[in-house]
């Protein structure tokens, strides 16, 4: 052993050095080398592949179907053993989701309060902790009860989290197939990681757009010296007109408001969030429904951005117009005229407290002048009720325009109270 030691010692040591110079090399660009590598094995076995994301779908399907039938924990087993307690059992009720997403919400709910407050009664169990699969464990006839909802989530969480690793890894081979994600979600929820939600429809959305603009660029749709937000617009525009069989519009469309419906895009900066409402503007048109709410949405959006940047201001309040011109939805079927026209009214106020925020009060009180005929949409003679919370925005920003012109007696005039 030594003998071939010394005979191989100079190719040891170049080894060592040439390690000792690449190291800090390779630890400084460590994720630009995972990246090339994850791209050349993709390239390997084809991009995308629905046979590689399918089979790993069924792996994390079967990690989830095994703890679906209960088991047998043996630490508990054990612990039984030895503790001699009665109540103890050492076996495993069978994975139900939807209970572990509840345990989740619950603890979440009462992060601050101290265990021992949170022990359940014999009620709490057998109403709000039970689940249909429990019962193939009880005797018939036998009231079952429900588990202790952190014990339960923990006897489950780590099977959960090796499903959820499955079809993270599906989700790279799907491509724009929207199967990976939905399976993410189903799982996200009961694992407290409503952020992994987010990464799977969102890599899904990105994903779509790659694929298609990849496709048009190989039939040579794709003019040259485009910008990225043109090139963006002729992948969009080809999604909707469903170009590519592999890729649906409707699967694209709801991956986009999911993104904001499912985790109310807390984990999205304001600019990223603009760049989905621009997105699904551009699907829903001006024709339809949703039309309107995502157009106001986008303009609360950049109310928001206007407290860093005043410019924003000017942005919302064209989106807030935008978003008041309800005529787009007057000639829909079954379409409901008092929230229509309280949703007109909120708009143009939000118009005017934009133009408040950019001191242009002119043009502000204009507006607020002319909504005063159109106070019966949302007072007590609205036909949906009073709408207090818009009532009490409208006087006070009314009441600041008015003393910001040096109006000072007729803001007086109006009554704190309504």
């Amino acid at each position: 052993m030594n003998q071939i030691f010394r005979e191989n010692l100079k190719y040891i040591l170049a080894v060592l050095i040439v390690w000792a110079i690449t190291f800090p090399w390779i630890l400084r660009n460590k994720d630009t080398i995972l990246a090339k590598f994850t791209l050349a094995y993709n390239s390997f076995f084809g991009y995308p592949n629905p046979r590689i994301a399918h089979q790993l779908i069924a792996k994390g399907d079967a990690v989830l179907e095994g703890r679906k039938e209960g088991g047998t924990d043996i630490l508990q087993t054990i612990g039984q053993f030895f503790s001699s307690e009665e109540n103890t059992k050492g076996s495993i009720l069978p994975l139900d989701l939807a209970l572990m997403e509840k345990a989740c919400l619950y603890f979440r709910s009462k992060e601050h309060v101290e265990d021992h407050f949170l022990e359940l009664t014999w009620r709490e169990k057998a109403k709000d902790w039970g689940s249909p699969l429990f019962l193939r464990m009880a005797p018939q006839g036998e009231l079952t009860l429900g588990p202790n909802p952190k014990d339960y989530w923990n006897s489950h969480i780590e099977a959960v989290l090796t499903a959820l690793d499955y079809y993270k890894r599906a989700l790279r081979f799907s491509g724009p197939e929207l199967l990976a994600p939905k399976k993410i979600e189903s799982v996200a929820w009961a694992s407290c990681r409503p952020s992994e939600i987010l990464l799977g429809y969102k890599t899904h959305m990105l994903e779509t757009e790659s694929f298609v603009l990849k496709k048009l660029t190989e039939l040579e749709k794709v003019p040259s010296g485009l910008s990225a937000v043109q090139k963006r617009t002729v992948v969009l525009s080809s999604i909707k007109r469903s170009d590519f069989s592999e890729v649906s519009a409707n699967d694209y469309l709801e991956s986009l408001l999911r993104q904001i419906l499912l985790t109310g895009m807390k984990n999205f900066s304001p600019r990223e969030m603009d760049d989905i409402y621009e997105r699904i503007i551009y699907f829903v048109g001006a024709d339809e429904r949703e039309y309107l709410k995502f157009k106001f949405r986008r303009a609360e959006l950049f109310f928001q951005l206007g407290r860093e940047e005043e410019t924003y201001y000017k942005r919302a309040a064209t989106e807030f117009k935008e978003a008041a011109n309800i005529q787009l939805a007057s000639e829909i079927e079954d379409i409901n005229v008092p929230a229509l026209l309280v949703h007109e009214f909120e708009s143009k106020m939000k118009e005017a407290e934009s133009y408040h925020k950019l001191k242009e009060n002119s043009k502000s009180l204009t507006i607020l002048d002319a909504l005063k005929p159109k106070l019966r949409n949302v007072d007590e003679r609205s036909v949906g009720g009073k709408k207090d919370d818009i009532l009490k925005s409208y006087h006070n920003l009314t009441r600041s325009v008015l003393r910001k012109l040096g109006r000072y007696e007729e803001a007086d005039e109006i009554p704190f109270n309504e």
